[in-house]
């Protein structure tokens, strides 16, 4: 047994050493900096790499697909209340994309694959197939990886020496496990064990992460103190894609801060499964990443079920070793029957033994696909514990027992996870639609930043009239709160868009709107700029934004006009 004793040594030396060097390297948490609404030079993704540890997954396709919004290259589009139908439609003079990152080129050639006409629903960028799903994304993961790194601002966990230590010592734990192999059974073609040791040992140092930087920590702590800011105004998670018109590119920092809960709801682009979710559970919002089993056949199954399995290997086990004799090499395959199936049974006893009961808010509840078992669903719950979640095996038959947003108890066997009871349930209670594109009746209403206001009434920002003359065609209007949209009444498309903002939306609104490469326009309201198809204007802490849409953009040249014809009392009207 010596050959035995020191390969498995050499592999604990391994393991302890991989152990320690992952201690040590551990990324330390940074503390958030005072609440702020100042926003920094770093993109979206790499913002949302940076506060989540180095994971991409969180927002940074989301975040990046806003960001390309609010710089122009395409417009999102929400044609009634519901998010889901937002459609992309791009711009019809492409802008200069010379200056984009890599994976921002390309978020933008998906939006472009789908594209018919220059448009494409929002929904359809989600990916129907989990292999090209990972794909796509892990080349995203990589590109906003070597940004990060290029910008000082991210480095690998564990530095160069460390890892080429860890790698020289998997090799010889590699050989020596290869030597031991050949000496047991004399069969040469066992240096492949060496290999796949080797390999499996490797494959953990390569892919250990990231870590921040000292400047990562410090654009960290600023960006957590952004984030802070945004959670403090709990109705700016309930912003659609389409409020980037005029909010900018805060909402994309939201999406990769975390904050855009109902953006980023729309805005998934992983598998057409849910796997990102948001919990209000105990109060706020909080992002849940969500874990599905896979490739485990004890997941859901009844107990009668696993002691079947269990049964099955042994008789296929006890078959093997009498065929193949107890002392031959091909008795192997027999043995590891013969030990699953004992594993399974005891697995399946100790589970039969125990039940856990767990309280939680349903985040969501989904059947299983066509390849998987038909006999339960996947349920999610939040108790509120963690932000990361494995779903529950519940019986189909039981779908009616829980509902999306429903507080309930449940009964679990811990092993294989299947729910044995539904023992309470509080019903969900429906969520008021809150932000600039919300229905509001009633004399208030509650922006986004919960501050109440008179609902407007009486005339518009701008007059249907001017708005006709600009375009050089007849309109109507289509309003929501605070926003108006003027449709074309010969093809019924939008040519222009107001939205106002007052208060601290308004505040952020101008700040968003009035910067970089925008030009002054002087003599209009208290302040006013002019940015390619959109001019903004303050007066007081009001802010109103008109951006020119699909054939308005012919008359872009006269938007000052039509802005310095804007009525200063329907702006300040409450």
């Amino acid at each position: 047994m010596p050959d035995l004793f020191i390969a498995g040594a050499g592999l604990g030396l391994w393991l302890l050493a991989y152990g320690a060097c992952r201690v040590a390297t551990r990324p330390v948490p940074s503390g958030a900096r005072p609440a702020t609404m100042d926003l920094g030079p770093e993109p979206p993704a790499v913002v949302s790499m940076l506060v989540n540890d180095g994971s991409t997954s969180a927002g940074a396709a989301a975040s990046t697909l806003l960001d390309l919004a609010a710089a122009g290259y395409y417009e999102l589009r929400q044609p009634d209340a519901d998010p889901c139908r937002t459609t992309i439609h791009l711009a019809g003079e492409h802008p200069d994309e010379g200056g984009l990152r890599p994976y921002e080129r390309q978020v933008l050639a998906r939006i472009r694959e789908f594209a018919v006409d220059g448009v494409a629903p929002l929904t359809a960028l989600t990916f129907g197939d989990e292999n090209e799903s990972k794909t796509w994304n892990s080349r995203l993961h990589a590109a906003v990886v070597a940004d990060a790194r290029a910008a000082g601002l991210s480095e690998r966990r564990f530095g160069r020496t460390m890892m080429t230590a860890l790698y020289v010592g998997a090799l010889a734990v590699g050989v020596i496990c290869g030597l031991a192999a050949v000496h047991r059974t004399h069969l040469r073609w066992t240096f492949l064990v060496s290999l796949t040791v080797a390999a499996v040992l490797a494959g953990l140092v390569q892919h250990i992460g990231e870590r921040a930087t000292p400047a990562g920590s410090e654009a960290t702590a600023r960006w957590l103190g952004v984030r802070a800011w945004l959670r403090n105004h709990e109705q700016f998670a309930e912003l659609p894609p389409s409020a980037v018109a005029i909010w900018d590119r805060y909402l994309a920092y939201g999406a990769a801060l975390g904050v855009t809960r109902h953006a980023s709801d729309v805005l998934d682009l992983g598998v057409g499964v849910p796997r990102n979710l948001w919990s209000s559970y105990r109060g706020g919002y909080r992002p849940i990443r969500v874990r599905y089993p896979r490739g485990r056949p004890w997941y859901g199954s009844t107990t009668q079920a696993l002691f079947l399995q269990a049964l099955l290997f042994v008789l296929a086990g006890t078959l093997v070793l009498s065929v193949a004799g107890h002392a031959s090499w091909y008795s192997l395959p027999g043995y590891v029957l013969l030990i699953g199936g004992a594993y399974l049974l005891a697995r399946t006893l100790v589970d039969r033994t125990r039940s856990l009961t767990i309280t939680g808010q349903v985040l969501a509840l989904r059947l299983q696909r066509a390849q998987d078992s038909p006999r339960v669903s996947h349920l999610v719950i939040d108790d509120g514990s963690a932000n990361e979640t494995t779903s529950w095996a519940l019986p189909h038959t039981w779908g009616d027992r829980c509902r999306q947003g429903d507080v309930v108890t449940i009964t679990v066997r811990p092993w294989s996870r299947r729910v044995i009871a539904v023992s309470a349930r509080s019903p969900a209670t429906p969520r008021q639609p809150a932000g600039p594109d919300s229905e509001q009746t009633g004399p208030l209403v509650t922006d986004v930043f919960g501050e109440a206001r008179h609902v407007r009434a009486g005339p518009l920002p701008v007059s249907v009239e001017d708005v006709a003359r600009f375009v050089g065609q007849p309109v109507r209007t289509e309003r929501r709160s605070q926003r108006v949209d003027f449709r074309s009444e010969l093809d019924d498309t939008t040519v222009l868009r107001a939205a106002w903002a007052d208060g601290t939306a308004g505040q952020i609104a101008w700040r968003a709107n009035a910067r970089g490469v925008a030009t002054p326009l002087p003599g209009i309201g208290d302040e006013a700029y002019a940015s390619g198809n959109r001019v903004v204007m303050r007066v007081g802490d009001t802010t109103l934004v008109l951006t020119a849409l699909g054939g308005g953009r012919m008359s872009v040249p006269h938007l000052p006009w039509l802005l310095a014809r804007c009525e200063r009392d329907a702006l300040t009207r409450a």
